[in-house]
Formats: structure tokens, C-alpha cells, sequence
């Protein structure tokens, strides 16, 4: 179709060609027909006026042929902007289907990274797991508890972004809920009671990964220094949307943290890594709340 097209202008372009070339002009019918059916006489004076003829000015000859060159001039150029469009556009396929290979590409790869990666973490948390049930001592298993679930957490979190639609950006309920099943073996071996109360929040992977870390590291503090043997135990979570900011409260009811004054190190520099500024309270146990 292309090619068809492109031969049809050349054909035109060579037929207006020609035709500005020639120098000829055509017999007007009129006077034709006239001079055919003039009648015979002698008058020179008729003869003179019929035969007067209006001859085509060198004036207008010039502006016909100026006109026939600006008009190849336009046709011209809308050839060769044609062409032009056509040979872009097929330079723009070519990129595109470029572009769809590397797509593919990097998407195996991405695929085969986070299959990676997922792989090593549940080998890493097989290996601490392993570790832990040979220990003996009350001090080394909370020490190997504490690190298995700051691995589980992370791979929680791995797992969620691989499974994600958007590429950035998780439902932190349904993460936090999945961070919450690997303390069940504490909720058992403790008698310890979790609850969590968790609006569905779109959030980007580090603040969820900081956030997951968080609340294992208060969680497993809590466990560690914050209830006595005989009491019932009891650590809340809330994380709500409120007039466009999420309210964090973490709460426990450990009668060993009452009334003291607690820094906790690393919690607060995970805090730091959220931009946030917690405030904590022991009037009832421990408290740790902030707007995110």
C-alpha cells in the first residue's frame, strides 16, 4: 500500500513537471466557431476587427509558473515529511519491541532474585530454628527467639512485596497480621494474649519493614522484662487512619514496667528511621504511641 502510494506521487510529480514545460496555449473555441461562420466580404475594417485576437500576457505566463513551482514546492515537502513519518514510525517499533524484550528479561530476573532470596531466609530461619531447640538455657533461646522473628518478619515482608500488585507499596494489615502468626508460639508457650487492631493501610515498603521490626522488638520485650509470672498478660496493638495520619499505640499491661522510666535503645532508633517522635507512658504498664 506504502509503495503503491509513493509511486502515484512520483507519477504526479513527473506529469506536473511536464506540463510546466510546455509552452503552448490553447486555441480558444470561440473565435473558432466564429471565424468558421464569418461571412465573405471585402470590408477591411471588419476584417481588421475579427480578426483582432487577445494574446496571453508574458505577466501571467510567470505567475502560472510561479504557482506550479510553489506547488511542487508544498507537494514535495509533504512527501518527504511522509516519508519522514513513515520511516519514524518504524523506527519507534523497532524500539518498542526492543523495550518489550528487556521488560521480559528483567521481569525472569526479578523473579528468579525474589525466589532467591525467599529460599535463603527460610533457610536462615531453619538454621536459628534448629539452633534453638538445642539450646539449654533460658537466656540463649530468648536470644534466638528474638532473631528468628526479626528474620521472619523480614521474610513476612519479602513475601508480601513479591506478591504485590503495585511495586512499592503493601497492605500493612495483612502484613502485620502475618508478623503477629510467628509470635504463636510465644501466645502458647507464654500464655500471653495478642491483639491487634489494624485499619487496611497502603504503605511503602520501608516504613512497613521498620514498623514490622518495631513491633516484634516491643513484643518481645514486653515477653522478656515486662510481666510477672502470675499475672494474665496481655499486649494490644492499634494502627488507625485518623484525619489523614496513622495513629501507632502499642500498649502492654506488665505490672514490672509500672511507674518506672524505660528508654528502650533500639526501639527508639527504629523510631528515628520512621521520622517519628514516640512518646511512652508507665502508668499502666508500658505505652509507646506516635503519628506517622
Amino acid at each position: 500500500m506504502k509503495t503503491k502510494l509513493i509511486l502515484s506521487l512520483v507519477l504526479f510529480f513527473f506529469l506536473l513537471e511536464s506540463y510546466s514545460n510546455r509552452n503552448f496555449a490553447f486555441p480558444n473555441p470561440i473565435n473558432i466557431v466564429f471565424q468558421e461562420n464569418k461571412p465573405k466580404h471585402n470590408n477591411p475594417v471588419a476584417d481588421s476587427f475579427l480578426n483582432k485576437k487577445d494574446p496571453i500576457s508574458n505577466q501571467s505566463l510567470n505567475e502560472v509558473k510561479k504557482n506550479q513551482i510553489l506547488l511542487v514546492i508544498i507537494v514535495t515537502f509533504f512527501v518527504v515529511g511522509f516519508l519522514f513519518l513513515i520511516y519514524h514510525l518504524k523506527k519507534v517499533r523497532i524500539i518498542n519491541l526492543q523495550l518489550e524484550n528487556y521488560a521480559k528479561q528483567n521481569e525472569f530476573l526479578i523473579s528468579e532474585t525474589n525466589h532467591r532470596v525467599n529460599n535463603n531466609l527460610q533457610l536462615i530461619s531453619l538454621l536459628i530454628a534448629d539452633n534453638l531447640r538445642k539450646k539449654h538455657s533460658e537466656e540463649n533461646k530468648n536470644d534466638f527467639v528474638k532473631l528468628l522473628s526479626k528474620v521472619d518478619t523480614i521474610a513476612s515482608l519479602h513475601r508480601h512485596l513479591y506478591q504485590s500488585k503495585t511495586d512499592d507499596k503493601i497492605d500493612l494489615k495483612h502484613y502485620l497480621l502475618e508478623v503477629k502468626d510467628n509470635f504463636l508460639h510465644l501466645e502458647q508457650d507464654k500464655e500471653l494474649q495478642i491483639k491487634f487492631d489494624i485499619d487496611s493501610i497502603q504503605s511503602n515498603s520501608d516504613n512497613a519493614m521498620y514498623i514490622g521490626l518495631l513491633i516484634t522488638e516491643l513484643i518481645i520485650n514486653s515477653v522478656k522484662h515486662a510481666f510477672q509470672n502470675n499475672q494474665e498478660k496481655i499486649i494490644t496493638l492499634t494502627i488507625h487512619n485518623r484525619n489523614q495520619a496513622t495513629i501507632f499505640d502499642y500498649e502492654d499491661n506488665g505490672l514490672r514496667s509500672i511507674d518506672k522510666e524505660i528508654s528502650p535503645k533500639l526501639v527508639l532508633q527504629l523510631c528515628q528511621q520512621l521520622k517519628v517522635h514516640p512518646s511512652i507512658e508507665t502508668t499502666k504498664g508500658f505505652r509507646l504511641y506516635f503519628n506517622l
